[in-house]
């Protein structure tokens, strides 16, 4: 995985985010999500939130990819800046492919991700929101110094209310 290119992502990567996005959804959230959204519904709808994002970028967010030499998305990461007066800047997505599970690319996005909120930053605090049922990537988070401090029912639709838990880290340089 040394050889990912990782860089700022353009509208045109928007429809390789939203494939990956969709995939790991299908992957991670199967237990979670509603079984016909994962059938159906979720690459026309990632593919819209996608293009919206990338087409027309907030002055906030922070959208980075990592594709491997031969071009493929293997990961991204979504961000915004100060999204939240009391917990700072809020990770939105961090998604890498299945195959790269365990590689490290995770914790390298949301490092680097740390790094470049983290400058010039108004706010010291990062936070995201994951299922309490996503054991996976609890315990990933957990690993890398957050903590839980919050829980609430998923705004998702397709989630059916299940819980969500906020992951805060209070001082961003922990993961910078």
């Amino acid at each position: 995985m040394s050889d990912i290119i990782i860089r700022a992502a353009t509208s045109e990567d928007a429809p390789a985010v939203a494939a990956l996005h969709a995939a790991s959804w299908r992957d991670a959230y199967a237990n979670i999500l509603a079984p016909e959204f994962l059938s159906s519904a979720i690459d026309a709808d990632r593919r819209a939130v996608w293009t919206q994002r990338l087409g027309t970028p907030a002055v906030d967010q922070l959208v980075n990819v990592a594709r491997d030499p031969a071009g493929l998305m293997r990961g991204f990461i979504c961000c915004y800046r100060d999204a939240d007066p009391v917990w700072g800047h809020l990770v939105d997505n961090l998604h890498v492919a299945a195959e790269t599970r365990g590689s490290g690319l995770g914790e390298r996005r949301l490092r680097g991700a740390a790094r470049l909120l983290s400058a010039g930053a108004s706010h010291s605090g990062l936070h995201l929101w994951v299922f309490e049922a996503n054991v996976a990537g609890l315990r990933f988070y957990r690993r890398l110094g957050g903590r839980i401090v919050d829980t609430k029912p998923s705004s998702i639709p397709a989630a059916d209310g299940k819980t969500v838990l906020r992951v805060h880290w209070p001082d961003i340089t922990q993961l910078a």
